[in-house]
């Protein structure tokens, strides 16, 4: 029960069909279907993606340098477990903590290089001071995490106490100072109004302010993409063939009226170990509730055996001694996992869901309530239209998305794939460019002092201090690029990533529906049938011997038949009505989210990587007409 099924079709994801090119005969295997990026070169792949966890190799990241890295130097040895730099660490002062929480990191509390660069900037120590500060605590990283963020504020104390003239920042000195360190002298400065919610796209493009309309937690507004589904609704022939479809009609636009689920990670655990989730949805009353990864597990599990030949999209798996990395990435598959749920246009209205999404005692509610998880098909019934509305050749339709399944997986894994090696070289090219900012404006601050007609007492050369205040200006330079590439990355992090994923996971859930679908459309209509025309045999060689007794043997066999008779309607029934939800879930579901998510998606990742380039194109032009003023001779 706590551990989710995979529902992989025996195989791995890595290991089938889906992934691997070589499938059907043909004996090359594309290296992309198979391959993970380097954690420390491309950032995190999908831990759940079927593939081995790579080898952590190169830099260590944050969870391994945790231990290699930072212990050695930050902890030394100490007679209590909060004495001495570790402790401080461990147990900061609160200006410490309220300066980490200003710095808006990442839900694994990791903060950006940019983002620390712009507030030891507000320090007013001397740039080789704050470059060696961070490559003190940073490691080569494109992120320091909170124990290394603290102790670069601790750094930053101790450079602020000592005399101008003492240069001596180590972490040993660090160490001994730590009775006697005073606060730090900083303050966060405002960051770009952008930094997190994207780039300001003007018109035509889409709308920032709304959610990413390719996400299954799109669009609230409904007025953010009036070209876009004009250009949905008369620019393609997509939905031509749905004007007789009324279900297929009563979809479109869907994405305008969205649900949105958010799941976030709880911080306190219950008890040693139990992670819980705070989950609140936009459009259902009551308070905000909270639920373990078993209570999804049960959702899930009802769901299965209520709608078993609907569009389910698989859970995430359960790890013992989980980290951060892991935590997160889990967490945005469940919000996927439930924002799929809650806009499917049949499972949004079940009640068990509802009240998942609303109880506040939902452990309570399942101790004492007794739920159904009879089948849909028993309790639901089709009407003549819907009958109708069946096409003859649904097994053709579906044979043929059968057929193009695998390559369609295939090619949306390795869009994730490079969507996160992009994202990794993205996060490392933004904290390069603080690094050139730090070293640039090192040089500018050097540069005149070097200078052979600097003299004690006599003037400062005006050619090198020319070039100084060029190199300052081209380190301030390199500070808005970092900004924006962290602004960008953010952007590929929140929305293309989790948009691709999205897609992935209607793929999955479909293929997953294949199997259901062939695993339990089984029935035993055919063996009644011969069991009846049997009994029927035996009755009438009854009848002609009429034997002592023969009525009340004739009447048990009747009276059999008639329930093998009910049993073989009820069946027939249920599979036209399994047809029905396969047409449903294929000319309905599929077919609009399929479409709709891509197009509106990809406009909008155009939208953010044009605006992108502009202000980056921007920063270099204003720098360029700066430098005209830099001095050469």
């Amino acid at each position: 029960m706590f551990n989710a099924p995979r529902r992989m079709g025996g195989a791995t994801l890595a290991q089938s069909a889906f992934l691997n090119s070589s499938a059907g005969g043909n004996t090359y295997t594309d290296p992309l279907a198979s391959s993970t990026p380097n954690p420390a070169s491309f950032g995190d792949v999908d831990p759940w993606s079927a593939a081995p966890s790579p080898a952590r190799s190169g830099t260590p990241r944050r969870d391994s340098m945790d231990e290699e890295a930072v212990q050695p130097q930050l902890l030394p040895a100490a007679v209590g477990p909060k004495a001495g730099l570790g402790g401080f660490i461990d147990d900061p002062p609160t200006l410490y903590l309220s300066l980490h929480d200003q710095l808006e990191p990442s839900t694994s509390g990791e903060v950006s290089l940019s983002s620390v660069h712009r507030l030891l900037s507000t320090s007013k120590l001397p740039a080789a001071t704050i470059e060696k500060i961070v490559n003190l605590t940073s490691h080569d990283k494109n992120s320091l995490s909170r124990r290394e963020l603290f102790c670069s504020l601790a750094l930053v104390a101790l450079a602020q106490s000592l005399p101008d003239d003492d240069l001596d920042i180590s972490i040993e000195r660090l160490s001994a100072s730590i009775p006697n360190l005073p606060l730090p002298r900083l303050s966060v400065p405002p960051a770009s109004s952008t930094l997190r919610t994207g780039y300001n796209l003007s018109s035509p493009g889409p709308d920032p302010g709304s959610a990413s309309p390719w996400d299954t937690t799109g669009n609230q507004n409904g007025n953010s993409h009036h070209r876009d589904q004009s250009a949905i609704s008369s620019g393609s022939g997509a939905y031509n063939g749905d004007r007789a479809n009324p279900e297929a009609e009563a979809e479109r636009g869907y994405w305008k009226r969205l649900e949105t689920v958010e799941v976030t990670l709880i911080a306190e655990k219950e008890g040693w170990f139990l992670q819980k989730y705070r989950v609140e949805s936009d459009k259902r009353s009551g308070e905000v509730v909270s639920r373990r990864y078993s209570d999804f597990v049960w959702l899930l599990d009802c769901l299965s055996k209520r709608y078993p030949f609907r569009i389910l999209p698989a859970l995430p798996p359960k790890r013992i001694g989980p980290d951060a990395q892991f935590l997160e990435q889990r967490r945005r598959a469940l919000r996927r996992f439930m924002n799929m749920i809650v806009n499917h246009p049949v499972m949004k209205d079940d009640g068990a869901l509802n009240v998942f999404l609303t109880h506040t005692d939902f452990e309570a509610w399942r101790k004492r309530t007794k739920v159904s998880t009879e089948e849909e098909s028993a309790s639901k019934q089709l009407n003549p239209a819907q009958e109708m509305a069946i096409p003859a050749d649904l097994d053709e339709k579906l044979g043929v998305l059968r057929d193009r399944l695998p390559s369609m997986l295939a090619s949306y894994q390795k869009l994730v794939i490079l969507a996160e090696r992009s994202l990794g070289r993205l996060q490392a090219a933004a904290a390069d460019a603080s690094r050139f900012a730090l070293s640039t404006h090192t040089v500018a601050e050097e540069m005149p002092t070097c200078c052979y007609r600097n003299t004690p007492g006599g003037g400062a050369c005006s050619l090198c201090s020319g070039v100084a205040r060029g190199f300052g200006e081209i380190g301030e330079s390199w500070t808005r690029v970092a900004e924006e590439g962290e602004k960008r990355a953010g952007v590929i992090l929140l929305n293309s990533i989790e948009a691709l994923k999205t897609q992935r996971d209607l793929y999955l859930a479909f293929r997953d529906l294949f199997a259901r679908h062939d695993r339990l459309s089984k029935d035993s209509v055919d063996s009644l049938r011969k069991k009846v025309e049997s009994r029927q045999k035996k009755i009438e060689s009854l009848r002609a011997a009429q034997k002592p007794g023969w009525e009340v043997e004739v009447d048990k066999l009747v009276a059999a038949i008639d329930q093998d008779n009910s049993t073989i309607n009820s069946l027939l029934r249920r599979r036209v009505f399994i047809r029905a939800c396969m047409w449903h879930e294929l000319s309905v579901v599929f077919h609009s989210r399929q479409s709709a998510q891509a197009t509106l998606g990809w406009r909008e990742f155009a939208g953010h990587e044009a605006e992108a380039s502009k202000a980056v194109g921007a920063v270099w032009e204003s720098l360029s007409e700066r430098l005209e003023a830099m001095p050469v001779e």
